[in-house]
């Protein structure tokens, strides 16, 4: 592959997977600004790694799995600056609208997060993610349901009279 039609190949990728990408970023890390540079952060690996991952048969899995390791990554590395600190930093909240349920995501098990992130915010399907995890889908429907019964609980859904949809 020729640089410029990597280049095309490449920019058409961004055009088509942006907006997916910020999506799964902002629910993983609840922060505009901080969403916006995990996805700038993965797509500079991406480019950086085009001429290999534009022949995989889902380049788009291999960004979200980038984008992904990158949020653990600036989670982990919180944590010991804070645990280095002694105490917690206050952190600039989220859109008001947003900020209950990037909280109660926080709050869920890694997979469970992880499936409902995928599944319910990139729009895979359960296939898609549990060949993205690497397990069966038997584990991913587990954990779509038990992570939509404690988002549902932890936010109080059922009785505060807001709509649950759920894809299956």
């Amino acid at each position: 592959m020729s640089r410029d039609d990597g280049r095309s190949s490449f920019d058409r990728f961004v055009q088509e997977s942006s907006g997916a990408l910020f999506g799964q970023a902002y629910v993983l890390c609840g922060q505009y600004h901080e969403a916006q540079d995990l996805v700038q952060e993965t797509l500079v690996r991406l480019w950086q790694h085009w001429d290999r991952v534009a022949v995989y048969e889902d380049p788009r899995g291999w960004a979200r799995h980038v984008l992904h390791n990158l949020a653990v990554s600036r989670w982990r590395k919180a944590r010991i600056r804070l645990g280095s600190l002694g105490r917690e930093q206050a952190v600039e909240a989220p859109d008001i609208g947003h900020l209950d349920v990037v909280e109660a995501l926080g709050r869920l098990p890694e997979r469970q997060k992880r499936s409902i992130v995928l599944h319910d915010v990139v729009g895979m399907s359960v296939t898609e993610v549990a060949a993205e995890m690497g397990v069966p889908e038997g584990s991913v429907r587990g954990w779509l349901s038990r992570g939509r019964a404690s988002l549902a609980s932890d936010l109080s859904l059922s009785g505060a009279g807001g709509d649950v949809q759920k894809k299956t």
